[in-house]
């Protein structure tokens, strides 16, 4: 397999060094049952596609037997290569014999739609190989050659193919798996296929809208391996030997499962349905319940929103998975509507790691939404700082299509029996943990919600000064939501903080989102020793350290703190980052480098005096306007939370402080003293940042060289 990137070769060598990683932590080999994921729900289906496959199966055995033992009568060598008697010299040399495999069984299947009784017990599709081999993909980011690109084709009423017209290349939008080939059926070689084929998987991920979990095949020499990529599983299956007719049979089984099955066994979203017509994408949200205290329990009802265009994708091949849409919730009437581009409801679409009993889901961001939104109804400061939710919930579907109730849409239920063998056990909030085996398979549940308003990322903004009133907004609206719905956010970030116009554009607005992470702190049962979370450069030295002490709303703080020092290096966007020949003399690149001890003691050295701050800040960009205001918010923030005056001594600090007590070496962590003054810093924290907000409220409102960037 060769590639070419497109992109820059740091980002491809980083793709590749992230799939092998992932490989060598996260690889199950030789799972049983991975063939039966792709079996048809429906009972009558199953049953027509076993005759199909066995018919199949019996009439390539027929034609094998009868062929001589040397014969290339049919595609070029295909018999003698399937006994194991053709020699492979070049890797390419597969290619051609394994679609002529394919084409094979797609004709068969294509043939049995007209001796089926009834249309329900039809095949759906047939799949198949694109034409060319070795190919590279249109519109891909980086420029990879796939080995066998496979494709679903879907049949008609009529029994015939429902085909558009063929491109010249593939597109990953069209792409239902790829085949990557080796010459051997080495470990090695299977396991490098397995890297590759992850490579491709997150161009699926970002191109594929509505994908929830990707299959793929490896072929090693002439042994077929069926691979199931998803939130955190990399599955593959034993080898099927294409030179044993027990290996056959099952590689013709899988592919005869995946033309009868439903399409959500294909990995495809039933929920979401583009409607060719009208050029856009239908989405179903959960619709949310009459308010009943803490009940959960997830309905089958839905609210349909419209979208073309995404805010965010899943770029990563394993975790979330988060997508976000904007949308309406008016259907268009035509291509040309304009209703699609005017949206005014964001759709987030997510995988989170959750609990079998949603009415027991206590890091439920639906739930901590809603408790969110009551709470706060009357607090008009809060106006438009938060989501406000109007529907979400666990996405529900009817698996097998015949009306008999909806199903939620969890890892579980994608893999069935072969979850508990590969799940990991659950934490003490419900939630999963991996710490016994990296490959272990957390629990996920599949969550959909729709909010207003639609905010922007800090990206489109261009001056520290309009920061400042995003924040002094969000943490407001953070403070109103930790004391009034105990609600505890714990990932402020810069993808988590986004703005929106105010005042025809003269002035901006915060908006705090993403609770995923967040916890009801209100709860008795819920402890505030949790689990790692947030963005790594903003964590807190408390959440670094895997919050071995009481977690607070000032680790938040904390966050913000490292959120407009991040900024005030790097700048708001790509367009006023820092030369690159200065890039490695950056004090804050040590957020990023070695382990989290590492990472938590270098962000205590630089929080411990006002001196060695300045050594950090000394490096903000100078080309930012007004980037002196940023620098004072900064060293005032850092003042109030690490050398509070209206606090005693043993609440100052940010280096742990050792003495000795009865022979012994005791310690004291500044940060687990101040935890006791968490409302009062918290009060006096935001104080300091809605102070400078307003301050420079006439020169944000009056600059006109101060602007949103488009």
């Amino acid at each position: 397999m060769s590639s070419k990137s497109t992109g820059t070769k740091a980002h491809a060598e980083l793709y590749k060094d992230e799939a092998r990683e992932y490989v060598r932590k996260r690889l199950w080999l030789d799972v049983d049952g991975l063939v039966d994921l792709a079996a048809p729900i429906d009972g009558a289906l199953k049953r027509r596609a076993d005759i199909v496959a066995k018919n199949i199966a019996k009439e390539f055995e027929a034609i094998l037997l009868a062929s001589p033992l040397n014969g290339t009568n049919f595609d070029g060598g295909l018999f003698s290569w399937i006994r194991g008697g053709a020699a492979i010299g070049l890797e390419k040399e597969l290619y051609g014999h394994f679609e002529a495999f394919m084409r094979f069984i797609a004709e068969r299947v294509l043939r049995s739609t007209h001796v089926s009784r009834s249309d329900l017990s039809r095949p759906k599709r047939i799949v198949k190989a694109f034409d060319k081999h070795d190919v590279k993909v249109e519109g891909a980011e980086q420029s990879y050659r796939l080995d066998i690109f496979i494709e679903c084709v879907p049949i008609g009423p009529d029994g015939k193919l429902v085909e558009t017209s063929k491109p010249a290349k593939p597109r990953y939008e069209k792409m239902f798996t790829v085949v990557e080939a080796k010459k051997t059926n080495s470990e090695l070689d299977v396991r490098n296929a397995c890297t590759q084929l992850l490579i491709y998987m997150r161009e699926a991920y970002i191109m594929q809208w509505n994908i929830r979990h990707i299959w793929g095949l490896t072929l090693c020499g002439n042994a077929v391996r069926v691979c199931s990529f998803g939130n955190d599983h990399l599955l593959v299956s034993r080898d099927m030997k294409l030179s044993e007719k027990e290996g056959r049979a099952k590689f013709i089984q899988l592919l005869v499962y995946w033309s009868f099955c439903e399409e959500h066994r294909l990995g495809y979203d039933p929920t979401m349905s583009w409607l060719p017509e009208l050029k856009c994408w239908q989405i179903e949200v959960p619709s949310l319940q009459a308010n009943d205290g803490e009940k959960q329990t997830p309905t089958a009802d839905s609210k349909l929103f419209y979208t073309r265009s995404t805010i965010a994708a899943a770029e990563h091949l394993f975790g979330r998975h988060t997508r976000s849409f904007l949308a309406t919730d008016t259907k268009p009437v035509c291509t040309e509507d304009t209703a699609v581009e005017n949206c005014s409801f964001v759709i987030k679409d997510t995988w989170v790691e959750s609990t079998f009993d949603a009415d027991n889901d206590m890091r439920d961001e639906t739930r901590h939404l809603r408790k969110i939104r009551d709470k706060l109804v009357n607090v008009r400061e809060a106006d438009g700082c938060y989501p406000t939710i109007v529907a979400g919930g666990r996405v529900q579907f009817d698996r097998s299509g015949d009306g008999r109730g909806a199903v939620e849409d969890t890892t579980a239920s994608i893999l069935g029996g072969i979850f508990h063998a590969v799940a990991a056990p659950m934490d003490n909030l419900g939630g999963s943990s991996t710490k016994e085996d990296s490959r272990l398979v957390p629990f996920r549940a599949h969550k959909r919600i729709a909010t207003t308003p639609v905010g922007k990322p800090l990206r489109h903004l261009n001056c520290p000064l309009k920061l400042i009133k995003v924040m002094a907004d969000v943490m407001r609206v953070h403070s109103r939501i930790c004391w009034d719905a105990g609600i505890l956010h714990r990932d402020i970030s810069s993808n988590n903080v986004l703005f929106y116009e105010i005042d025809g554009g003269k002035d901006v607005r915060g908006l705090l989102i993403d609770f995923d992470h967040a916890v009801d702190v209100s709860v008795p049962k819920i402890t505030r020793h949790l689990d790692r979370s947030g963005t790594l450069p903003f964590m807190s030295i408390n959440n670094l350290a895997g919050n071995i002490q009481w977690v607070t709303g000032l680790d938040d703080w904390e966050s913000v703190l490292y959120l407009m020092c991040w900024i005030g290096t790097y700048g708001f966007n790509k367009h006023q980052a820092p030369d690159p020949a200065v890039l490695d003399e950056l004090i804050i690149k040590t957020w990023c480098e070695g382990s989290l001890g590492k990472i938590a003691r270098s962000k205590r050295v630089f929080l411990e005096t006002e001196n060695s701050l300045y050594h950090l800040t000394a490096q903000f960009l100078q080309g930012l306007p007004m980037v002196g205001h940023l620098k004072g918010l900064v060293h005032a923030l850092r003042s109030k939370l690490i050398s509070n005056p209206d606090l005693g001594v043993e609440f100052h600090g940010a280096l742990e402080k050792f003495e000795m007590r009865d022979m012994r070496e005791v310690s004291t962590d500044p940060f687990e003293s101040r935890v006791a003054k968490e409302h009062e810093l918290m009060a006096s924290l935001l104080q300091v940042l809605e102070g400078y907000s307003e301050r420079t409220r006439t020169l944000r409102r009056s600059n006109k060289q101060i602007h949103v960037s488009s």
